[in-house]
């Protein structure tokens, strides 16, 4: 028989790979900063406004949208990078429906070197329900 106290370190080795292993491949759900509602209203009313940007549809977004919203579906974002690249140095706010949409593309700009990404809480439903 092999010395037991082997076992025990390959196995604590083992655990702590599989720990960092998802860790990394897990990763942020939300990788971006958030804004209140009420701070991107204040910044808004004080002539700060960050770029804001409806990652929904076409069709949500003509059906209600912040006021100066640029529309870039999230289905498109990486399409849209050369477009978005004058605001990389900016605070960009991003929103959707729930929240997955926007998520998914402040990951994609923050690849692209995005520094100051941040997304709103409540999306547009939090928005519209502060009116």
């Amino acid at each position: 028989m092999g010395n037991p106290s082997t076992g025990v370190t390959t196995m604590k080795s083992l655990i702590q790979i599989l720990v960092i292993t998802c860790a990394l491949l897990a990763g942020p759900l939300w990788a971006a900063d958030s804004i209140s509602i009420s701070e991107l209203k204040q910044a808004m009313q004080s002539g700060n406004t960050p770029i804001i940007i409806d990652v929904r549809d076409e069709d949500e977004y003509l059906a209600g949208h912040i006021p100066g919203a640029i529309l870039v579906p999230a289905k498109n974002v990486e399409h849209h990078l050369d477009m978005l690249e004058k605001y990389q140095k900016e605070e960009i706010v991003l929103y959707c429906q729930s929240g997955r949409r926007a998520s998914a593309a402040a990951t994609t700009l923050e690849n692209a070197g995005f520094k100051h990404v941040k997304l709103l809480d409540g999306n547009f439903p939090g928005w519209q329900a502060s009116k």
